[in-house]
């Protein structure tokens, strides 16, 4: 059997300019509300990869800067996102001649709040520390996607994970529908 990746994204921890700390850590909540800000892990990593690059404070970094490590201290870093939407209402006419209307909604802005004492994220962050954070972004994101137990941050516990039958491509059959699934007479009539 071969071993299977370790259960790791422990985080890093995150400075704060009160004197506080927390840790980011990239879980699935995180990486799905990533996800959804930028189109799938392909925008996640893109946006990234700018970042990362970057040697100075050039260009649109900070808005997606706070975004990543936002996302990364929801959970048990104790903040909690807070949607700005933009709502639209869309007129259109169908083929026939009707016409009609709906209402679509657009994330404008994401704030990250500490749910302890609601200081946001930006006003608790010191620039002056930018490489610092770059650098925690960096690791913690690489500790969501371990690859293997060479990838495990040093210290780690390793936690090889037996699969059940189920999930190696056992097949799997279904039964006819109990009698209990048919319909039935509605109460009161």
């Amino acid at each position: 059997m071969t071993s299977p990746a370790p259960l790791t994204a422990l985080g890093r921890t995150v400075p704060f300019a009160d004197g506080t700390t927390a840790q980011l850590r990239y879980s699935l909540g995180a990486l799905a509300l990533l996800e959804q800000r930028h189109g799938g892990i392909d925008g996640v990593l893109k946006t990234f990869e700018e970042i990362d690059g970057t040697d100075s404070l050039s260009g649109v970094v900070i808005g997606p800067m706070l975004e990543l490590i936002g996302a990364g201290l929801t959970g048990s870093g104790g903040f909690v996102p807070h949607f700005t939407e933009r709502m639209t209402t869309v007129r259109e006419e169908t083929p026939d001649g009707k016409k009609t209307s709906r209402d679509v909604r657009e994330v404008t802005a994401v704030r990250y709040v500490r749910a302890s004492d609601r200081k946001e994220l930006g006003d608790l962050l010191d620039l002056r520390d930018f490489d610092k954070l770059v650098e925690a972004m960096t690791r913690a994101f690489e500790e969501a996607f371990p690859q293997g137990e060479e990838a495990a941050p040093a210290g780690a516990t390793v936690t090889d994970v037996a699969l059940p039958d189920t999930f190696r491509g056992t097949s799997s059959t279904t039964s006819a529908p109990s009698p209990s699934a048919a319909q039935t007479q509605p109460s009161g009539t």
